[in-house]
């Protein structure tokens, strides 16, 4: 049986997280705003780990974990706008990845429909 790693959602998810990481490491100004960069490292990291914990569980539950990761997805979007906003750091693909990454999950928990 496949694992959730197996899942293209759940590798690209963990790949954006790199991201994420990598944006705040490579930008001291943004490095700094500790609130911000908590919130949206969590929100990452949130979208991966609700895919994993849906994954060998009922289809009901499935489908709410994979909800919760598309939100989280869209949370990481407002603050990557936010992050360009207030520290002119161009997001705009990062942005793209996880509008892309969100309607990914979506799509993947409607085979979960009866």
């Amino acid at each position: 049986m496949a694992g959730v790693e197996d899942l293209r959602i759940h590798k690209k998810a963990l790949e954006l997280v790199k991201q994420i990481y990598l944006l705040i490491k490579d930008n001291p100004k943004l490095s700094r705003d500790f609130s911000l960069c908590d919130q949206i490292k969590r929100a990452s990291v949130s979208v991966v780990t609700n895919i994993a914990e849906g994954y060998f569980r009922s289809k009901k539950q499935s489908q709410n974990y994979l909800e919760i990761s598309s939100g989280s997805s869209n949370e990481v979007v407002s603050l990557l706008r936010i992050i360009y906003l207030v520290y002119e750091i161009n997001t705009s693909e990062l942005i793209q990845e996880y509008i892309i990454l969100g309607k990914q999950i979506n799509a993947f928990s409607k085979t979960f429909n009866y």
